[in-house]
C-alpha cells in the first residue's frame, strides 16, 4: 500500500492533523518528544511516518524520525530554506551545542539537559569569545527567541538575561549543528573568537 492509499484511510480529523503538523514541520523544522508542546505531534508523525514522508518527498523534502533521541526533522533536499545567523546567534548556538555535548555524557538519553545562562557566560569566558565572559542581554533575548521557535531550547525561568535563569536543551540541537565531538565544536568557537565567518544553520536542513 503506497502513501496515497494510506492517506485516504485517514479520518477527516486525522487529515486535519496531518495538514497542521506538516505545516508546522516546514515552518519550525523540528518536533521533539521531550517537549510537552510537541509530544503529541511527534507521536502522530511516528504513527504516520510513511504518509508524511511520501507527501514531503513530492516537495523535495525528506523526513527524519529519530526514535533514539525523540526528534523529527524535515530536511530540504535542495538545500533551500537555510537560515543565515548573525555572528552572536552563531556563537550562542555553538555554545549551546557544546554544553549539550558535555552534559549528555553525564546523563542517559532520556534525561533532561538543564543549564543556566551563567553556563553560557562561563563558556564564553573560557573560550575568550567575550571579554569578561559577558554576553549582552540583547543577544541573549534575540537568540533564545529564535532557538525557541525551532524547538532547540525551552525556558524554565522567565528572564533569559538573568545569569541564574534555567533552560532546557533539546536533542534537536544535535541535528541542527552536526559535529563529531567536543574538539570540533571548540575549534569552530575559537574561530569566532578570532573573527571567523558567520554560520549558516539549518532551517529545514542540517548545519554543516
Amino acid at each position: 500500500m503506497d502513501w496515497v492509499q494510506q492517506y485516504q484511510l485517514l479520518s477527516q480529523r486525522e487529515r486535519e492533523e496531518f495538514a497542521r503538523i506538516v505545516n508546522r514541520l516546514l515552518t519550525t523544522t523540528f518536533l521533539v518528544k521531550g517537549q510537552e508542546a510537541s509530544r503529541r505531534d511527534f507521536y502522530f508523525v511516528e504513527r504516520n511516518e510513511p504518509v508524511i514522508a511520501g507527501y514531503l518527498g513530492l516537495m523535495g523534502w525528506s523526513l527524519v524520525v529519530d526514535r533514539t533521541y525523540g526528534v523529527v526533522q524535515a530536511i530540504n533536499r535542495q538545500g533551500g530554506s537555510r537560515l543565515s545567523l548573525r555572528m552572536m546567534e552563531s556563537v550562542l548556538l555553538l555554545l549551546l551545542r557544546l554544553l549539550y555535548e558535555e552534559r549528555r555524557k553525564q546523563l542517559t538519553i532520556t534525561d533532561e539537559v538543564v543549564c543556566r545562562v551563567q553556563d553560557l557566560h562561563d563558556k564564553a569566558l573560557t573560550l575568550r569569545i567575550r571579554e569578561r565572559g559577558v554576553i549582552e542581554k540583547k543577544h541573549l533575548r534575540d537568540a533564545f527567541a529564535l532557538f525557541r521557535r525551532y524547538s532547540l531550547v525551552e525556558l524554565i525561568d522567565e528572564d533569559i538575561t538573568d545569569p541564574a535563569c534555567r533552560f532546557k536543551l533539546f536533542p534537536s540541537i544535535l541535528f541542527a549543528v552536526r559535529a563529531e565531538g567536543l574538539q570540533e565544536i571548540q575549534d569552530r568557537l575559537e574561530a569566532y573568537g578570532g573573527g571567523g565567518e558567520e554560520l549558516e544553520v539549518a532551517d529545514g536542513d542540517q548545519a554543516g
